[in-house]
């Protein structure tokens, strides 16, 4: 018996050594091949690797990130039938398949809104990470700016802008993919002219100093015309697009374009677009963009 034993486990020993080898023969075949890539489809592949000839140094492979960004002033879930949908809200995100959302005129714990903690709602029906700016205290809650982001966000942070009137915010966060950091900035500018010019002053001198690639979006309250200021500096994503006069807001007869994404030059731009919902008295806005690093 203890013989048998010995033979059995002399084979078991040889069959491991055996497929052992022919696997990490295999590894090293398809290393040389440079076979291997990397992809994740939770994320529909929205980094992606080039492809390596042969002959390449792997110190000279380039990342490209690809991002759908939106903007969408979500008008506390308050539709153009005036209900509160956020559910409704919802369904217009996702079926962007947008990668980072800011949004604005989101409220927390409110009375009128039934105590609904919303980014936090969005967030969980959208399975994402989110942050979340407070600009001005209603009735027992709160109401500001929010976003919502498929990677992690690393940081956020909430500045005053100078306001007048009604005190205006704007949201900085960190968002992280793998290795690679961007800041994106989400506003709500004032109603007053004056005002704006304040605020937007204020928010060029802080994304002049800042020091990792950035987008800014929001909700401006005002026409392109009036934002050379910005785009003096960065690029708006709608400038080359057929649908760069297309309206954002349409509410009682109004109609204007007056929420933007604006990107760093170096970024490119591959679509935007504006989506007809019915879901706020605002259109979210969609841009492409493509980032190499």
């Amino acid at each position: 018996m203890k013989l048998a034993a010995f033979f059995i486990a002399v084979l078991i020993f040889v069959l491991y050594i055996t497929s052992g080898s022919a696997y990490f023969k295999m590894i090293n075949t398809a290393a040389e091949q440079h076979v291997f890539a990397y992809s994740d489809d939770s994320q529909d592949i929205n980094i992606q690797m080039k492809p390596l000839s042969r002959g390449d140094d792997m110190d000279r492979r380039e990342q490209e990130i690809k991002l759908k960004l939106m903007t969408y002033n979500i008008r506390r879930g308050i539709g153009k039938d005036g209900r509160l949908n956020l559910n409704h809200t919802a369904e217009v995100i996702k079926s962007s398949n947008a990668d980072i959302i800011s949004l604005q005129e989101v409220e927390r714990h409110s009375i009128r809104t039934g105590f609904q903690d919303q980014i936090k709602i969005l967030s969980n029906k959208l399975d994402m990470n989110y942050a979340y700016g407070k600009s001005i205290n209603v009735l027992n809650g709160e109401y500001g700016n929010g976003l919502i982001s498929l990677y992690p966000i690393e940081e956020y942070e909430v500045y005053d802008l100078p306001s007048h009137s009604e005190q205006r915010t704007i949201l900085r966060t960190v968002i992280s993919i793998g290795s690679y950091r961007m800041a994106v900035y989400n506003t709500h500018l004032g109603l007053n002219e004056a005002e704006r010019k304040e605020q937007l002053d204020f928010i060029m001198q802080m994304v002049r100093e800042e020091t990792l690639d950035y987008v800014l979006m929001g909700d401006m309250n005002t026409k392109s015309d009036k934002l050379t200021a910005v785009t003096d500096f960065l690029k708006d994503s709608a400038q080359n697009s057929e649908q760069q006069l297309q309206s954002t807001f349409d509410e009682n007869g109004v109609q204007a374009r007056i929420d933007y994404i604006f990107v760093s030059p170096d970024m490119q731009v591959q679509n935007y677009d504006v989506v007809i919902s019915e879901a706020s008295d605002h259109y979210p806005v969609v841009s492409e963009i493509v980032i190499n690093k």
